[in-house]
């Protein structure tokens, strides 16, 4: 007789004990919050992880193992990403003061991966590293594609299980999506347990409004997608809605209820709590992986270049800090929810409950009062409001450009428009 095989992640007793391990973690990360309960670290030390995808001058996915290898010899901090074409980079943690610094890295970072590009790739067609969220290239909707690193090949093997996701009368395999989105990740340290719950809460009622200003590329596999943020919705799809707005009841008392909120989740591959939390790809998360708290925000765009990104950041600093000290009272979830969906959906024409235009003014007044409260000069936020004054996004600026330049080949369209973003990157001249 045969004996059965069980995988280790649906054996039950092996999904007791790890149940079991996370459940003390949890219960000792409980413990450690009561002590830290008068910490006063750094609040708002700011660390930032962009996912970058590589496309050449025929529209076709490059490989980015060796630019990533090549990368790796140096002193910025990259890694692998889900998506073979896919790589990230990281910055280390950077107090507020230091934004003007964060977009002279970044500049230099883009100039270094242009020249690097151009030595690892010289035997082939012009290569172009993407920030826009999507990945452009017709070819992209292959599985291979995958990384061949045991994590991601997990997930795949878990992803392989879920109903195609279908956007706009397309049918997509859950498991190619995440190897053709990217995103731009914020850490925010909180100076203890309780403000950094408060300031979770607080980044709850700007997550509509972040969504609508810096959506990322419509444009994703050669076609135009009608949605205004096609990646969170192809995203939250693509785990059977695992992920997404958080789907808490209420808002936070403190971080344990964070914890509770993570432990009550069905694990994916995860063993023990931080792979748990980590698994949590929703719009905010609370990271407890090292001696500091701090958040983590996934719904913020890519965006094709540096300022784009340090405008957002101080949409996000100057209003939490300015919302947390003045106590502002928060908006009912399910309002934020209903905002969330329909921005996704419809952007500037979303209807809710409020007008989505004036309450993103209103916060960025507020974010503007926050960063001089701060002693901070607002060096960026004129973006966002030139934005709002032209009810534009990166998203819709890709868009239309699809629709200026398309001459009925996807493949020279897609390359025009990568190299048109490419220079606007390379010279630091956002999309407004």
């Amino acid at each position: 007789m045969v004996p059965s095989f069980h995988h280790p992640y649906n054996d039950s007793n092996n999904q007791y004990k790890s149940n079991s391990k996370i459940s003390k973690q949890a219960n000792a990360l409980k413990q450690r919050i009561r002590t830290d309960s008068e910490k006063y670290d750094e609040q708002f030390r700011i660390g930032i992880e962009i996912e970058i995808c590589l496309v050449d001058s025929k529209a076709r996915v490059v490989n980015a193992q060796p630019l990533i290898e090549k990368l790796k010899e140096t002193e910025y901090q990259v890694d692998y990403e889900y998506g073979s074409c896919q790589f990230e980079f990281k910055t280390p943690p950077t107090n507020m003061e230091n934004i003007l610094e964060l977009n002279i890295l970044f500049e230099q970072f883009i100039d270094h991966i242009d020249k690097t590009i151009q030595k690892v790739y010289k035997d082939r067609e012009m290569v172009y590293p993407v920030f826009l969220g999507a990945n452009p290239s017709p070819q992209i909707l292959r599985e291979e594609l995958i990384t061949n690193k045991p994590r991601y090949k997990k997930l795949a093997k878990w992803q392989s299980k879920i109903p195609d996701v279908e956007i706009d009368g397309l049918k997509i395999k859950a498991l190619q999506i995440a190897t053709a989105i990217q995103g731009f990740h914020l850490h925010l340290q909180g100076q203890n347990p309780s403000h950094t719950a408060v300031m979770f809460n607080h980044i709850l009622n700007i997550i509509p409004s972040a969504i609508l200003l810096g959506a990322n590329s419509k444009l994703f596999a050669g076609k135009v997608f009608s949605f205004h943020e096609p990646r969170i919705y192809l995203y939250d799809q693509s785990e059977e809605q695992n992920s997404g707005f958080p789907s808490i009841s209420k808002y936070l008392d403190g971080v344990e209820d964070y914890i509770d909120y993570i432990i009550s989740r069905k694990p994916i591959i995860a063993k023990d709590y931080f792979e748990l939390e980590k698994e949590r790809h929703d719009d905010a998360r609370i990271r407890l992986n090292s001696n500091f708290y701090r958040i983590e925000t996934r719904v913020m765009s890519v965006q094709p270049t540096p300022k784009s990104l340090l405008s957002m950041i101080e949409y996000f600093i100057g209003y939490l800090y300015r919302a947390i000290n003045e106590e502002r009272q928060l908006r009912p979830l399910s309002v934020l929810r209903e905002e969330r969906v329909a921005v996704i959906r419809s952007g500037y024409n979303a209807q809710s409950h409020f007008n989505i235009i004036d309450t993103i003014r209103s916060q960025i007044d507020f974010a503007k009062k926050g960063l001089a409260d701060l002693g901070l000069k607002e060096e960026f936020l004129n973006i966002l409001e030139k934005r709002i004054e032209n009810k534009n996004s990166p998203g819709d600026y890709v868009a239309k450009l699809w629709h200026d330049k398309f001459n009925g080949s996807l493949e020279q369209t897609v390359s025009e428009i990568i190299a048109h973003i490419w220079e606007k990157t390379k010279t630091n001249q956002p999309i407004v």
